[in-house]
Order: structure tokens, then C-alpha cells, then sequence
């Protein structure tokens, strides 16, 4: 079992680079929560939590297997990244990341938030006159939301927003029920300074690919585990270490030791997901999109269509098998229940291997890796992977954002 769990670790290493979002477990929580303020079921709401796995899903883990993984066992995953270079190339514009140093100024960040915002809400209230059935219309509008909820959050993560002092600015910290604090997000912020050049800070995010020598790289400025602990690709070597020394800034700054690391990767978690209610409640203000919403967050798929809610447990458990393997839960070592569960759930996908050995063995880990793309090993369509390449959401989403070159495209300002 030991060298079963080394071989899908070893493999799912090889499949992710560094461009990720918050870690899995990070996003998943910002979601459920946004899909429990607005009443959504948990069907709905895990849905969603596809969705957003997918600028992930169809981005770090396709882009970098269609280049660097050529044996003939893989082709199902080339010929499957080949045939959706549009989807590849548009899920990198959904983490918020510098992307090749193309972000100088606030006013770049706010076109790309108010590009999205405008983009999600003209998709979602096409959703209401597409020609297609219920079940469909329902999954694009919760993978949809999902996916624009990505790169909200990544902005936290991704980004030097929570090292700034706002309680010297005129948009202070907020107090939680729980106790904890948060930032403003950038909404609020821009709510009471209209014009983003002239606040008082420049906001900056991690520069990807990551440049060595150069301290904002994403590898630095991201907070994606509670543990700041993370490979240095810009380095010879690519050692695993923490970043903290990066992240010693703002309200909750980390001061190296565990319980400040964890607090201060906690409050961009915490303003993550104030953002991404507070994303919902914008994207509400198009009434055609408050429709499609409220049409799709009731559902009950146990109900209604038990074929399709036992197609979502399998993707919910092949997105955490992925992300444990790879080391993206919560980092290469999540800590207590998290590490638990990493475990339980790679030995629950190990033991469907039964008893196979050998160059048995080796075929079950490439048919894993060739399962990243759609769910075959679990038997089931993949609709919740499916509609991307059919009705190109992250396309869409990204539509006036990004380029085919891999450049930020600002054709023009913000649209406010």
C-alpha cells in the first residue's frame, strides 16, 4: 500500500505546476460558505465547488501534462488538452497571478475585476434563453459561478492586499462574529476611492512564471496553505520552505512560528470569503442573473436525478484524491483533520486498485493521470467537465481579460 500511495504521489507531482489558486481545501470552504449564505442546496453548492476547481483542473494540471507527459499510455490526456487549447489558454487568467510582469497599476487590477463581474453576469443571464434542458442550464450556471469565484479569491491569495495597513486608511479592518478580523475587499475599498491609481498603496501580485532573484513572485506573495510552506520554483533545486519571511506585513503579520503563519494565511482566507458573498450580491444586481441563480441553488439531485448526484460525489472525491495527491489540499502536509482526511481519501482511490502489481500496477497510475481531464475511471459522463468544452465558460469569463498569448489584454479602462 505504501509504494501504491509513493507511485500516485510521485505521478500527480509530475501533473501540477505552481500556477494554483488557494489551495483546494481553501476555495471549497470560501464556496460552501457563499452557497450556505445564499441558501443553495448542498448539491448546488458542491457543484459550484467544481467549478471553481476548474481554472485548476483545465489549467496547471492539462497545460503542463500536454507538455511534459509524451508517453503513448497518456494520449487520451495530449489528445484531450490538444483539442481544448482555447479552454488551457483561458483558465490562466483566473488566479489573479502578474502574468509575465503585465500588472503595473490598481487601475489593471480593476479592470480585471469589473471585466469579470460583467462577464459573469451577461453568461449567467444567457443561461435563462439557452436552448437547452433544465439539467444542463443548472450545471452551467453553478460551474459558471464557481469558476468567476476562482479568480475572486485569488486575488486575496495571490496578491500583497492584506499586507496593507487599512486601519490607517479611511476603509478600516472588520471585526468577525468569530472573533477574527478580515480586510475590506477590494470592492468595499473602491466604494469610498473611486480612483484606484490614487489610493495610497499599490497593490501587487506574485509574478508568474516565478523569476528567481526577484522577491514578488507568486511563490512568494501567495497565501494558498495555512502553512506558507512552498516549492521554490525559481530556484535551483526547488526546495520546499517557508515563505513567511514575505508575508511579515498588515494587521496579522507572519512572524515565522506556526500560529502567526496560520493567522495571517487565515485572514486572507477570511477576506476571501467575504469577497465572494459579497460576489454574489453584485453579480445579483443584473436581475437576469439573479434569475439563473435562483433557478439553480435549490436543487436536489438525490431527488431528481440520482444518476447525476452520484456522478458529483465522484467528481467531489476525485477533485480532494488530485489535490491530496498533488500535495494542493492544504499543502505538501496538511495539518490535523486535513491530513487525515488527505489520507483516508487516497487510501479509499488506492484500494479500488484490489490487488494488482506489477505492470498491472503501473497501467491503474497512468489510467489515474488520464483521468484527470474526465472522470473515466468512475464510470460516470463527466457532464461537470463536459460543458467546458461545449459551451467554453472559462472562454467567455475571460473574454476582454486575456489574450492567446498569455498576456493580460487591456483593450480599455474600467467599464464603471
Amino acid at each position: 500500500m505504501g509504494r501504491k500511495i509513493l507511485a500516485v504521489l510521485t505521478l500527480a507531482a509530475l501533473l501540477v505546476s505552481s500556477a494554483a489558486g488557494f489551495d483546494t481545501y481553501w476555495h471549497s470552504q470560501c464556496s460552501q460558505k457563499v452557497g450556505e449564505q445564499f441558501g443553495f442546496t448542498e448539491d448546488a453548492w458542491k457543484i459550484m465547488q467544481l467549478g471553481n476547481f476548474s481554472p485548476d483542473f483545465f489549467g496547471p494540471v492539462s497545460e503542463y501534462a500536454s507538455k511534459n507527459l509524451q508517453r503513448p499510455e497518456l494520449d487520451a490526456l495530449n489528445q484531450y488538452a490538444a483539442n481544448n487549447p482555447q479552454v488551457r489558454g483561458a483558465a490562466i487568467f483566473f488566479h489573479f497571478d502578474n502574468l509575465n510582469s503585465d500588472l503595473h497599476s490598481n487601475s489593471d487590477f480593476d479592470y480585471l475585476f469589473s471585466h469579470l463581474l460583467q462577464s459573469t453576469q451577461n453568461l449567467l443571464a444567457g443561461y435563462n434563453n439557452l436552448h437547452v434542458d433544465d439539467r444542463t442550464r443548472k450545471v452551467l450556471t453553478l460551474i459558471t459561478l464557481g469558476a468567476s469565484l476562482h479568480a475572486v479569491q485569488d486575488f486575496y491569495s495571490h496578491s500583497d492586499w492584506i499586507h496593507n495597513d487599512f486601519n490607517k486608511t479611511d476603509v478600516k479592518m472588520a471585526k468577525l462574529a468569530t472573533g477574527g478580523v478580515r480586510a475590506p475587499t477590494w470592492f468595499e475599498y473602491r466604494n469610498r476611492n473611486n480612483d484606484p491609481d490614487k489610493w495610497p498603496f499599490q497593490v501587487k501580485a506574485g509574478i508568474y512564471p516565478p523569476i528567481a532573484g526577484v522577491q514578488n513572485t507568486h511563490t512568494h506573495l501567495n497565501h494558498d496553505n495555512s502553512r506558507l510552506m512552498y516549492t521554490e520554483y525559481e530556484n535551483p533545486g526547488q526546495p520546499l520552505r517557508s515563505q513567511a519571511e514575505y508575508h511579515n506585513a498588515g494587521a496579522v503579520p507572519a512572524r515565522g512560528d506556526d500560529a502567526s503563519n496560520l493567522a495571517h494565511q487565515q485572514l486572507a482566507v477570511n477576506t476571501a470569503m467575504a469577497a465572494s458573498i459579497e460576489w454574489i450580491d453584485k453579480l445579483e444586481e443584473n436581475s437576469d442573473a439573479k434569475t439563473a441563480i435562483d433557478a439553480a441553488k435549490g436543487w436536489n439531485l438525490k431527488t431528481h436525478d440520482p444518476h447525476l448526484a452520484k456522478e458529483l460525489e465522484a467528481g467531489v472525491v476525485t477533485q480532494m484524491a488530485l489535490s491530496c495527491a498533488a500535495g494542493t489540499w492544504d499543502g505538501a502536509d496538511p495539518p490535523s483533520d486535513r491530513g487525515t482526511l488527505c489520507r483516508s481519501v487516497l487510501g479509499r482511490k488506492m484500494n479500488t486498485l484490489g490487488s494488482t502489481t506489477g505492470s498491472e500496477l503501473v497501467s491503474e497510475m497512468i489510467g489515474l493521470a488520464a483521468n484527470l481531464v474526465t472522470p473515466l475511471a468512475l464510470k460516470f459522463t463527466g457532464l461537470f467537465w463536459d460543458v467546458h468544452g461545449q459551451y467554453h465558460i472559462l472562454e467567455r469569463l475571460a473574454e476582454g481579460v486575456g489574450s492567446s498569448s498569455g498576456h493580460y489584454s487591456f483593450a480599455k479602462k474600467s467599464v464603471r
